[in-house]
């Protein structure tokens, strides 16, 4: 995101090192086209806009389109791309935001192969927003995150104080069961903007639920990370890490580093007023965590602006992380994951606003 509002994609064969200038070096995207929320893979984009799903390569002089499938009055909630050529979208009406769609396509050709609503049974009665956090296929089953909202005026929404777990039959996709939760809630969050969950070396599944304001907006549950193993469908009963015990905040977002080893981001609440400033303060603390000891370590690095972002990259060996600090400096740092020592990277230019996320384009 520019200064100036825009949005501009910058691709690099390296973020080691080096300055680039996003309006020489990038190419610019108009807004009602692209927003944090599209979809990189392969080599591809894809995007959710004016009830048509869109796929594009990236030229010089911006995103070509190369097809569309028709999907009126939806918006997506969350994405699981099952191998490289299959993606499933999980959308939610733009009328009432209560009913959920599933929808598989295939990438070559570019089609909808598969697409039903989901039948998912409603919580208390003026709780009537479903919110998805999380898909994932396990143990041949389809599990589904969940909770709901509620609006309470014109800016301002809560969640109940239960999250669920839906278990389909990912073919027919029946309703097996449901799963609740009240040790936290809202699972997850739109995960085309940032990461909320993964799976482990092991074929466990992890997940982050998100109460702060900047998803769920219930902050008197804490922000934790639940798991399903391996062999299970079933929430852990016996494991839970209540990182806001470890922070004495809430965090968004995380990502996965090897051998049970995690990246997260935190708010800090003594450094905003409310939603209103949450973005544009400089709050945002990384912290490298452990998920069997169930211990926090702070990363020393600046303070991050920008409520949500997909602002972590992991591979080969190291995590790259964007922030956009106070001294307007929009800097990549490189974490190596076995050492832990933190160097500087890419950075660009003052005409950034925000580092929205950080993608592997093939």
């Amino acid at each position: 995101m520019d200064k100036d509002l825009g949005n501009t994609i910058v691709t690099t064969n390296s973020m080691n090192s080096g300055k680039l200038t996003i309006h020489q070096n990038g190419v610019a995207i108009p807004t009602q086209e692209f927003d944090r929320s599209i979809i990189v893979k392969n080599g591809k984009f894809y995007f959710l806009n004016e009830g048509k799903f869109k796929k594009y390569t990236l030229e010089k002089s911006g995103l070509k389109e190369i097809g569309q499938l028709p999907m009126p009055d939806q918006h997506i909630e969350n994405i699981n791309w099952i191998n490289n050529d299959t993606l499933l979208l999980f959308t939610s009406d733009n009328k009432t935001n209560r009913r959920l769609w599933y929808t598989k396509i295939t990438i070559k050709p570019f089609k909808i192969v598969q697409q039903q609503e989901l039948k998912i049974p409603s919580s208390a009665p003026d709780f009537n927003i479903i919110s998805v956090g999380f898909s994932t296929i396990h143990q041949q089953q389809l599990l589904i995150g969940y909770t709901f909202n509620k609006i309470i005026n014109e800016t301002d929404f809560t969640t109940i104080d239960t999250l669920y777990v839906a278990t389909l039959d990912k073919t027919t996709l029946k309703l097996k069961g449901v799963q609740k939760d009240t040790r936290s809630t809202y699972p997850g969050g739109i995960n085309t903007v940032q990461s909320y969950s993964f799976n482990d070396e092991n074929g466990n599944y992890y997940f982050m639920a998100c109460p702060g304001i900047a998803l769920g907006n219930i902050p008197s549950k804490p922000t934790t990370i639940f798991k399903i193993e391996k062999e299970s469908t079933q929430i852990d009963p016996n494991y839970f890490f209540n990182v806001t015990a470890q922070t004495h905040n809430h965090a968004y977002g995380i990502w996965y580093l090897g051998n049970n080893q995690a990246i997260i981001r935190s708010e800090r609440k003594d450094r905003y007023t409310d939603f209103s400033d949450h973005h544009s303060t400089y709050q945002f603390e990384y912290y490298r965590i452990d998920l069997v000891k169930k211990t926090t370590h702070k990363l020393d690095l600046p303070f991050d602006k920008g409520t949500r972002k997909e602002s972590v990259l992991v591979e080969n060996g190291k995590a790259y992380i964007a922030i956009d600090d106070s001294s307007d400096r929009h800097q990549v740092w490189i974490y190596d994951i076995k050492s832990e020592e933190i160097k500087a990277g890419l950075q660009l230019d003052q005409a950034t606003d925000f580092i929205v996320r950080i993608d592997r384009l093939n």
